[in-house]
């Protein structure tokens, strides 16, 4: 009994280390294969990303359903299920989530490794909408301007979505206040600051950066507890 415990633990801390990396067995496939499945098969391609990231820019033909909508079971159990269902995110976590749902409810899942990113990062076609972030976002020279300050500088790259972006929040907010001036903190909402997103071709999130006298000196993906994140600014502060 010990060992089942400790073998879903591990299980489910490996699945929140970071947003777009986990998938599910049989169902993440590559950019190439789930193409061929749009040309190849018959198919409902679903985005379940939010609706204002769907205005934004989406695959051609995709319809939306949010898989953090309080009725997404009940809108995907509404599928043709003599087809297939791809479903796609922004970098693959989310589709991850929804590829298991509705999975589960009988339908034949494949799910885009590396979401939208992946998809745009290797050539293919994306429908651009009309909508843009909106202005709270981070424009590349905005972010250079920043990180650019003689000050040691922490940049957490997250989305309002992710889950292990909101459970590391708090440890960013510690190192906030514990180094007060010596430390210039940046929030850069990658849904929202595209321009930045794209620049460093980020598919996982959550993502810490970190700058001294403008010259970045870490790089690396996914939950950093607040020991972490200490024993790093130690090195540089």
């Amino acid at each position: 009994m010990k060992s089942t415990k400790w073998s879903m633990i591990a299980m489910i801390v490996t699945l929140i280390a970071a947003c777009g990396t986990s998938k599910i067995e049989n169902s993440s496939v590559d950019v190439k294969t789930f193409a061929n499945k749009m040309v190849n098969t018959k198919y409902t391609l679903v985005d379940v990303r939010s609706p204002e990231e769907f205005a934004m820019n989406h695959l051609e033909n995709a319809s939306n359903i949010d898989v953090n909508s309080s009725d997404f079971a009940q809108k995907a159990a509404l599928l043709d299920k003599s087809k297939d269902v791809l479903v796609y995110c922004k970098s693959g976590g989310r589709s991850t989530m929804a590829a298991a749902q509705i999975k589960a409810m009988g339908y034949n899942v494949y799910e885009l490794g590396g979401g939208i990113l992946r998809w745009k990062a290797e050539g293919y076609k994306i429908i651009v909408g009309a909508k843009k972030s909106n202005s709270s976002g981070y424009s590349l020279a905005r972010y250079n301007e920043a990180v650019s300050s003689g000050k040691v500088v922490l940049v957490d790259f997250y989305a309002t979505w992710c889950g292990p972006c909101k459970a590391m929040a708090p440890h960013v907010e510690t190192m906030k206040k514990k180094y007060g001036d010596e430390l210039v903190v940046l929030k850069v909402d990658t849904d929202k600051s595209l321009e930045v997103s794209e620049h460093f071709k980020i598919n996982a999130i959550p993502l810490i950066k970190i700058y001294k006298n403008g010259k970045e000196v870490y790089d690396k993906t996914g939950y950093h507890s607040e020991e972490e994140l200490a024993s790093l600014l130690g090195k540089y502060i």
